[in-house]
């Protein structure tokens, strides 16, 4: 799939299931063959812009509509895009489908319970508790991806390179 032209690999899941662990030792094996290949991660995507969006359902959406233009755009440039974003909207699942030919998407699955006991970004804590009410899995619903290429179960955070390999595997690279 690489070879051709750009393309997109959209890794998608809740906040903790470990998108950017694996995005980015997907980017740097592909970073190995080849040259055009850049990472783009959710939260840093907010932070270089500016982070004018919040968090409820409406400001996630346009974020998510954000990512899925600026990967547009790369991969119209041929350039080859790992994206870890929860952007857990089935119309941008759609539109990334419809709008690249070289889309690949991968669901980044964890049980609720491993993901508050892990609660990185103390986002979990703060909902149970309803200090927080926007967060995705626990007080707002999503969109679980129905037609991903690939699921990963990363509920246990091993066999990284063995994750990775699988998705290697379904780009036909390594």
């Amino acid at each position: 799939m690489l070879k051709v032209c750009g393309s997109l690999i959209w890794i998608t899941g809740l906040s903790g299931s470990g998108k950017t662990t694996i995005g980015n030792a997907l980017y740097l094996k592909l970073k190995q063959k080849h040259t055009n290949v850049v990472f783009l991660d959710g939260d840093s995507f907010r932070e270089i812009l500016g982070n004018d969006l919040g968090h409820n359902p409406k400001d996630r959406l346009e974020n998510a509509y954000r990512i899925h233009r600026m990967c547009k755009f790369l991969v119209s440039q041929n350039i080859h895009v790992v994206c870890a974003t929860m952007s857990l909207y089935k119309e941008i699942h759609e539109l990334n489908r419809s709008e690249m030919r070289n889309y690949l998407e991968i669901f980044i699955e964890c049980e609720i319970d491993e993901l508050i006991r892990r609660d990185q970004k103390g986002l979990y804590s703060q909902a149970i508790i309803g200090k927080q009410t926007d967060v995705v899995g626990v007080n707002l619903s999503f969109d679980k991806p129905q037609n991903s290429e690939l699921t990963i179960d990363n509920t246990q955070q091993n066999a990284l390179q063995e994750k990775v390999q699988k998705i290697l595997d379904l780009l036909g690279e390594l």
